[in-house]
C-alpha cells in the first residue's frame, strides 16, 4: 500500500495509522516464521524412543508410568550419541504417589553386570522441569540435559534411568538401548 501523505480521503488511511500496522503484521510474521523453523528443527532432532522395564537392582517395583522418553539429538533407534557433545533427555510420567522429593539414577549395563553411574544434578526438583510436591495423577515433565564425555568407550550400552522417591523407592525407570560414537 503506498501512502501519500497530502492526499487522505474518507476511504484511505492516513499514514500515521497504516505504518504502524503494516510494521506489528511484519514483525508478528517473523515471528511466526521464527517458531515454525525451530519448531521444523526440533521435530527433525528430536525421536521419541522405545524403552523397556528396567532389571538394574532397586529399579522396581514403580510407583509410577513413563507416557514417553525423548532425546535430542537423535533420528533413529536405537540413538547414536556422539561423544563430546550435548544431550537432552525428556521424560513424561505420571506418579502414582505423591512426591515430596525425587533423586535421578542410572545404571549402564557392560555384557549382562550393571555398574551404578554417578549422576551430577540428581536433585530431580531443582533445575529440571519438575516442582515438587508432584501430584498422584497428574502428567509432569522431567528434562536433563548432559555432556557426554569423550572418555566413555564407544559401542553400544544399555542404560536403565530414572527416578526415585523421598523414600528412596522407583517411581519410574526406563531401558533404553544407545550406540556412543
Amino acid at each position: 500500500m503506498h501512502c501519500d501523505q497530502n492526499h487522505t480521503s474518507h476511504f484511505e488511511l492516513d499514514c500515521t495509522t497504516v505504518n504502524p500496522v503494516l510494521r506489528t503484521r511484519s514483525k508478528m510474521r517473523a515471528a511466526l516464521f521464527l517458531v515454525a523453523i525451530l519448531l521444523a528443527v526440533a521435530t527433525v532432532s528430536s525421536k521419541s524412543i522405545s524403552y523397556g522395564n528396567c532389571t538394574a537392582p532397586g529399579t522396581t517395583p514403580e510407583n509410577g508410568e513413563i507416557s514417553a522418553i525423548d532425546v535430542i539429538p537423535c533420528d533413529e533407534d536405537p540413538c547414536v550419541l556422539k561423544r563430546g557433545g550435548n544431550t537432552t533427555v525428556t521424560i513424561n510420567f505420571i506418579p502414582h504417589e505423591v512426591v515430596t522429593a525425587s533423586k535421578v539414577y542410572a545404571w549402564v549395563f557392560l555384557g549382562f553386570e550393571p555398574f551404578a553411574l554417578p549422576v551430577p544434578r540428581s536433585d530431580a526438583c531443582q533445575g529440571h522441569g519438575l516442582t515438587c510436591p508432584l501430584k498422584s495423577g497428574s502428567q509432569v515433565e522431567f528434562v536433563y540435559a548432559m555432556f557426554i564425555s569423550e572418555d566413555f568407550p564407544t559401542g553400544s550400552l544399555k542404560l536403565d534411568a530414572g527416578l526415585n522417591d523421598q523414600n528412596g523407592k522407583s517411581i519410574i525407570c526406563g531401558k533404553v538401548a544407545l550406540e556412543l560414537v
